[in-house]
């Protein structure tokens, strides 16, 4: 067999595999020095059982000598009418024992096992008379036992994909296979190969696990790594598994978003939603996805199907207002009274069917006073939590109290988690969510009702090998899913030595140094928060710089070198964007720094030349011509060189947000303050240029002025040149600037008539600037916004 790109087969310090120490649950090093750890991972074979203490742990189990010397003292057998699976799983097992050992493994196939120690692969007469479990419901789908009895060593699960796991399982725990990301696995070398056997059986805590991540259409990878959601595009199609692979969860109905797909008819269309309490709607919608799901029966898939709110806010009519009144005053009641019905109407027609619907946005607080029906499936997407910390941290206490109070609404809960930025800093950009998605799925394993785990990375493929912690989370994730009983710390320890190699100190180091950051800001993470966020504070930025540093020069393995700098790229990508506020910073403060822009630019585009987007409607492209724009050190305004540093803020363009399908970009200006604006062509009827209240101070009242000017065009005094505004929930404004005072082609400073102070119950307020929607100018240009404290 093949191993993906990028696999590596290193030797062991000793030759064999011993069995003298086994912690409990199949992972995990405390931090030590690299040489030390190592040479353990090296001597350990590390196992155990999610449910108990292995007896192994005290020295009890059954020794299986699998190899000595390049002699195969096992053959493996899978019976000869075994399903795809199970035979893919027997070919998986012989593949990598071989690899390991340098032992010739064999397949054999019958009806019986032939004589001799054998490797029994999957659910049989043989193992089902040896292990009881195999004939209950205890296992699930995909649960399995590893037991060692007379000439045996069993791996078998009640289903196909049960023994598939089980297989992965005994590879990595009890030999030390680890798959590490989809192009990049860890084969260790073991002439002599001896494993302790105890009865170990394994289920999973959560039914469904699903890491949505770079490469994420890699079944093997996630196969590998005991992940059973179908990777999908949810607004599109699901991909075709392949025969041996194919068998995942069902469990999560397909298709979000598709009210308007499921009831079409736009009289029955409200606010963006629909009538939920209009008898008329329910009748259509249950029609439609009895059609629906009898189709999907139909095609040989599960008999599920969506019904989910648009991905919007609802403006929601009379009767609907008047039902959430009585149900806790949350709009959640009248959709989910409204799916429960039809959900029930639909089982009346097709007794199995499932419908899967959203507790996301204006609908994730609970309803009170009510229940759903058990053919239901709710999706609970906290999109506004903090991402940075866990679901159950002081900060995310409403977030935490709505999980809980679905808990008691419904037995069927998938949770929905956001791990990475979309549209602010992006992809690319440090997110320190590791921990917080550790303990994250460490308090849902404490609530029964929380079926499964969604974790959102990218919005799409970025690369063939990821970026950033990218890969870390993945696994890390994928590890706590099976059995989040484990250390999540110990997990990433376990991870960065054997992805970085002798880096492994330094990349530990900033992993932690970035988390504690963030924790010790008051910066929140979101799907929009900035690249120019507190926590990425200069100090911060410099010491990841010497740790990465350091560990390029500690690395020798070129393909650990490369997992170091593609995971560089996220602190190259926040100097490049930020290198002139750190030299004001350092002028300020007496610090000779050096950004070194040259150099680490073409590192950058080195390591990202492969990656698509870098957030969602950003492309790479796009993102090398913002970095293309070099800026010099601004000058202060008169207006403020004489006030200190803590009254006035320069807030120049690379903090704004950017609307780029209107064409808003930044350019190199050489009237502007650091020789860059934002520039956005005329005419667009778009809110082209923005600054959200995520760049803006946290304490204290501002007055802000921006710095603005056009390229003239055919306007003329008593027309606009301009428009801007403020959003906010609770009002904002808009106003406009006569062409006449800007028709001179310079810059003008203007006031913003609304004075800002941050509200922390607002998770959207912003100013925006756009040119007027005709051909009064040919560019508009917003150089920098000063604030100034009252």
């Amino acid at each position: 067999m093949m191993l993906p790109e990028g696999d590596a087969s290193e030797q062991a310090d000793g030759e064999e595999r011993s069995s003298l120490l086994q912690p409990t649950g199949g992972v995990g090093m405390h931090k030590t020095s690299f040489a030390i750890i190592m040479s353990l991972i090296l001597m350990i074979t590390i196992q155990g059982s999610a449910l108990a203490t292995p007896s192994s742990a005290e020295g009890k189990g059954k020794q299986v000598m699998l190899a000595n010397n390049g002699n195969a003292k096992y053959g493996i057998f899978v019976r000869s009418d075994a399903t795809e699976m199970d035979k893919h799983a027997a070919q998986e097992l012989t593949t990598y024992l071989t690899q390991v050992t340098g032992a010739a493994f064999q397949i054999f196939e019958g009806t019986t096992p032939p004589g001799g120690p054998m490797i029994v692969v999957g659910r049989s007469a043989l193992t089902e008379s040896l292990v009881p479990e195999l004939t209950g419901q205890s296992l699930g789908e995909d649960g399995f036992v590893i037991a060692a009895a007379q000439r045996y060593l069993m791996i078998a699960g009640s289903h196909p994909r049960g023994t598939m796991y089980g297989v992965n399982y005994f590879l990595d725990t009890y030999v030390g296979v680890k798959w590490y990301s989809p192009s990049y696995t860890f084969v260790p070398t073991f002439p002599k190969l001896k494993v302790c056997i105890h009865y170990d059986v394994q289920v999973p805590r959560f039914q469904y696990r699903e890491m949505y991540v770079n490469d994420g259409s890699n079944e093997q990878y996630r196969a590998y790594n005991l992940l059973n959601g179908k990777y999908r595009d949810r607004h599109t199609h699901v991909p075709q598994s392949e025969p041996e692979l194919n068998s995942w969860s069902t469990y999560w109905p397909y298709d979000v978003h598709n009210f308007k797909k499921i009831v079409p008819q736009t009289s029955y269309h409200y606010g963006n939603q629909l009538l939920a309490m209009d008898e008329n709607v329910r009748s259509t919608a249950a029609a439609n996805l009895i059609s629906r799901v009898t189709q999907h029966v139909y095609e040989g898939k599960d008999a599920s199907y969506g019904f989910s709110q648009e991905d919007t806010t609802w403006n929601p009519d009379p009767d609907s207002l008047a039902f959430a009144a009585l149900h806790g005053g949350t709009l959640a009641a009248p959709i989910m009274d409204m799916v429960g019905d039809v959900a029930t109407r639909v089982k009346a027609a097709i007794p199995n069917a499932r419908i899967g619907t959203l507790a996301y946005m204006f609908t994730e607080k609970a309803p009170t006073n009510m229940t759903l029906p058990d053919n239901v499936v709710v999706t609970f997407a906290p999109i506004d939590k903090d991402h940075g910390r866990a679901l159950n941290d002081p900060k995310n206490g409403l977030s935490k109290q709505n999980v809980e109070q679905w808990a008691q609404i419904t037995d069927h809960i998938l949770v929905w988690d956001y791990l990475i930025d979309f549209l602010g800093g992006g992809y690319v950009m440090p997110y320190p969510s590791v921990y917080a998605m550790g303990e994250t799925i460490q308090f849902l394993a404490d609530i029964p009702s929380v079926k499964g785990y969604f974790g959102q990375h990218m919005a799409g493929l970025t690369a063939p090998i990821s970026i950033g912690l990218a890969d870390l989370r993945a696994w890390v994730g994928a590890k706590l899913l099976w059995n989040p009983d484990q250390d999540y710390h110990e997990l990433i320890d376990e991870f960065v030595n054997g992805y970085y190699g002798e880096a492994a100190p330094y990349m530990s180091q900033y992993i932690d140094l970035l988390h504690q950051a963030f924790a010790q800001s008051d910066d929140k993470l979101t799907i929009t928060t900035p690249i120019t966020s507190s926590f990425l504070s200069f100090d911060l930025m410099r010491q990841a710089d010497d740790l990465f540093a350091q560990a390029v020069a500690a690395t020798t393995n070129p393909v650990h070198l490369q997992h170091v700098q593609r995971t560089r790229t996220e602190v190259d990508y926040t100097i490049l964007m930020q290198y002139v506020d750190y030299l004001i910073e350092a002028q300020r403060r007496s610090i000779v720094w050096d950004p070194d822009y040259d150099n680490r630019y073409a590192r950058f585009k080195t390591y990202t030349t492969d990656v698509i987007n870098y957030k969602s409607k950003g492309t790479m492209a796009s993102l090398y011509q913002l970095i293309d724009v070099r800026r010099t050190l601004p000058t202060a305004p008169g207006f403020v060189s004489t006030l200190p540093y803590s009254d006035w803020l320069d807030f120049q363009d690379h903090r704004f947000r950017l609307y780029e399908p209107a064409g808003t970009t930044l350019v190199n200006d050489v009237k502007a303050s650091d020789n860059a604006a934002a520039r956005v062509k005329g005419s667009t009827n778009q809110w082209a240029i923005q600054l959200h209240d995520t760049e803006l101070p946290r304490e204290g009242r501002w007055n802000l002025f921006a710095s603005v000017r056009i390229d003239p065009g055919t306007g003329s005094s008593g027309v606009a040149a301009m428009n801007y505004g403020f959003i906010s929930a609770a009002g904002g404004g808009r106003a406009s600037i006569d062409y006449g005072l800007l028709a001179d082609g310079e810059y003008h400073f203007m006031a913003l008539p609304w004075t800002y102070e941050y509200n922390p119950n607002e998770s959207n307020r912003y100013y925006w600037f756009a040119p007027p929607n005709s051909t009064a100018i040919q560019n508009l240009y917003i150089d920098r916004i000063i604030a100034v404290r009252q």
